[in-house]
């Protein structure tokens, strides 16, 4: 893990240095300040959620044994009250909690000044309060080279792995999730497919797996599950309106039954079979994240967190973890892509589960020019730490 700056430990050791009661705790507030000054990818973060900057310790005054204020500008303690033994001398109060840079918000509990009893930990210190959590997104996958909206899709921008045999094939159960980051134009149907794998020359029975969108209604986006027949299924509202660019979470499923579709979260599209044919048959090829090659349909936005896994998610599910992080070793999960690197053309495969092998995701595109990049989008994607 990458060291970070530091200006936080300088500006503790000022504190400090000038308070001669603060010595007895510095150690332990210089422990929550630094753990939560970088970001995931080891960028350092420029503030909390919570809005605040690094984080201050509380001083002086009455004995300070607050919680971190769950709300207040992440990073800042909040002052408990007067002890009923007395106040301490101005600027001799360690009791304070510290903010941690507003990411992980710890609290070390105060020694207390002279004349009270020693402060506690704050209660809202484990957790900074809900502003203080830390930003986990990182980079992400930017594959503006292609076209959007009906634009020519001739960059072929895109992102290919090689699952071998962790690639969900035939009737098998599977998931695929990712956020995406959507502009209304993103929203044109069939021309900005998010990711495919399945033949390329489709025999028309339920050979591929992808996600794309359909005809927008009004202001709102509609997403394409399809399986190349039987399962297709066009058109579906997604309940997002367009006209606002913003990261969008989608997933879809094949559950042995249906296939489904969810959009942040919330399941949007069921198909069942109504022909004879009750079953996919997904054949065998690369999975393409970002396109789909035969149509020549390629999306031009960012993509993060992609996802595969061999078990089909329930809606629960997939809201329990799509804002956060994963450990890389969850029961299930085949392949995970953050694009956290800052350059190159490959992608790492966080999947951690003893045994797996790695796949990793190689960028490409018709010119090396056109590449997929590695960005740090603004906003970020909204992915937490575990």
């Amino acid at each position: 893990m990458t060291r970070c700056p530091n200006l936080a430990e300088r500006a503790l050791s000022a504190v400090v240095l000038r308070n001669p009661a603060l010595r007895v705790v510095g150690l332990t507030l210089f422990s929550a300040v630094a753990v939560a000054a970088c970001s995931s990818d080891a960028t350092p973060s420029a503030s909390g959620a919570g809005g605040g900057s690094g984080g201050s310790v509380a001083m002086g005054g009455s004995h300070a044994g607050g919680a971190s204020g769950s709300g207040a500008a992440a990073g800042t303690s909040a002052n408990g009250g007067s002890t009923s033994g007395g106040t301490s001398a101005a600027g001799s109060n360690a009791g304070g909690s510290a903010g941690a840079a507003g990411s992980a918000g710890t609290a070390a509990g105060g020694s207390g000044g002279s004349g009270g009893a020693a402060g506690s930990s704050g209660a809202g210190g484990a957790s900074g309060g809900m502003g203080g959590a830390a930003d986990c997104a990182g980079h992400a996958l930017s594959l503006g080279t292609n076209g959007t909206g009906s634009a020519s899709d001739g960059a072929k921008a895109r992102a290919v792995v090689d699952l071998m045999s962790d690639l969900p094939l035939g009737n098998t159960n599977r998931t695929i999730e990712l956020w995406a980051y959507m502009k209304d134009s993103d929203w044109t149907a069939n021309t900005n497919t998010l990711f495919f794998y399945g033949p390329a020359n489709s025999a028309r029975n339920a050979d591929g797996f992808g996600l794309d969108f359909g005809s927008k209604m009004g202001s709102i986006g509609t997403i394409d599950t399809f399986t190349n027949a039987i399962f297709d299924n066009d058109n579906q509202p997604s309940g997002v309106t367009t006209t606002n660019p913003q990261w969008v979470h989608f997933a879809m499923t094949w559950n042995g039954t249906a296939v489904q579709g969810f959009v942040n979260g919330v399941l949007k599209a069921t198909k069942t079979s109504s022909t004879s044919q009750t079953t996919l048959m997904t054949g065998a090829s690369p999975l393409t994240i970002g396109g789909y090659p035969s149509e020549n349909a390629y999306f031009a936005g960012l993509i993060d967190e992609f996802r595969v896994w061999n078990v089909a998610r329930t809606e629960s599910d997939i809201m329990s973890t799509m804002k956060k992080t994963l450990t890389g070793t969850e029961p299930g999960l085949v392949g995970y892509w953050q694009f956290n690197e800052s350059s190159g053309t490959t992608a790492a495969d966080s999947v951690k589960t003893q045994g797996h092998t790695a796949h990793n995701a190689t960028l490409m595109a018709a010119s090396a020019d056109q590449n997929p990049t590695f960005v740090l989008p603004n906003p970020p994607a909204p992915v937490t730490c575990p």
